[in-house]
């Protein structure tokens, strides 16, 4: 089950139902935005993933919040919670807002939905889809942290209701540094140099949900089997640098083109 069909379809398709019913849609429309936005962001964190800082940021990402339960059901996405969370995320995965502009409005164009609502959807859909990554990720990198020296504390907490006041900026619950169960391991992988035995490796457990994670059995690297760790999870399709830029462009501009020749025929017709 790929990440986008885990969001859709997984939980009862609960985080479908939380876009619809916190932003105004039908069940439909929230589909169709969340099948543009996903895609997206894990291009962008597959091509985060070819560097080493690059995984150790999406390693700590994957702890700052508990974002499962963004996905529960009827979880509020408009939250203040969550809205930091999800802003956070966007951080990480697509670095400026210019990128997140250029996201809502290729959202918009393939789902028909309104470019500055989907703007405002994109802080939900972010954590909704750490959240699921975090779900799926979770047993094989508590193992390989405790197999490095770094044993996760599960102590986060986001709040996704609006009964607390906002907090000042900078100490927002669940987002710290010191509140992040992941932080050592991603300061680990930051480093390099670390090995991953292969008795470790070859114990790697699967997510409750199916993760997909085939680790390599004699081990490695610290940094290439985190990366296979995501990679089972979100579906990375790349193993180069040149093999994912053959890809992105092909997916971004060869599709568009696709469809002008369609336009031109059709047109003539």
């Amino acid at each position: 089950m790929s990440i986008l069909e885990y969001l859709t379809a997984g939980h009862g398709g609960q985080v479908v139902g939380n876009l619809a019913q916190s932003f105004g849609l039908d069940r439909r429309q929230a589909a169709a935005v969340l099948g543009a936005v996903v895609p997206e962001l894990a291009r962008n964190m597959e091509r985060q993933s070819f560097n080493r800082g690059g995984i150790a940021d999406l390693v700590a990402a994957l702890g700052r919040a508990d974002y499962a339960k963004v996905l529960a059901p009827d979880a509020p996405l408009t939250s203040p919670g969550v809205t930091a969370a999800g802003i956070e995320a966007l951080d990480t995965l697509l670095w400026s807002k210019d990128r997140s502009r250029s996201v809502a409005h290729r959202a918009a164009r393939e789902s028909g939905v309104d470019e500055a609502l989907i703007g405002q959807m994109l802080p939900a859909i972010a954590a909704s889809l750490i959240g699921g990554i975090a779900s799926k990720a979770e047993p094989a990198l508590d193992l390989i942290g405790s197999a490095v020296g770094t044993p996760v504390a599960k102590a986060v907490d986001l709040d996704v209701g609006d009964q607390r006041p906002l907090p000042i900026p900078g100490q927002i619950p669940g987002l710290g540094r010191s509140n992040n169960p992941y932080g050592d391991l991603s300061d680990v992988i930051r480093r390099g140099g670390t090995k991953v035995p292969g008795d470790v490796t070859r114990r790697a457990p699967q997510a409750p949900t199916g993760g997909g994670i085939e680790l390599p059995k004699g081990g490695g690297s610290l940094d290439k089997i985190i990366r296979d760790i995501l990679g089972g999870v979100v579906g990375f399709q790349s193993n180069s640098v040149i093999g994912w830029i053959i890809r992105y462009f092909l997916v971004r501009w060869g599709w568009n083109f696709i469809q002008g020749i369609l336009r031109r025929l059709l047109g003539q017709r």
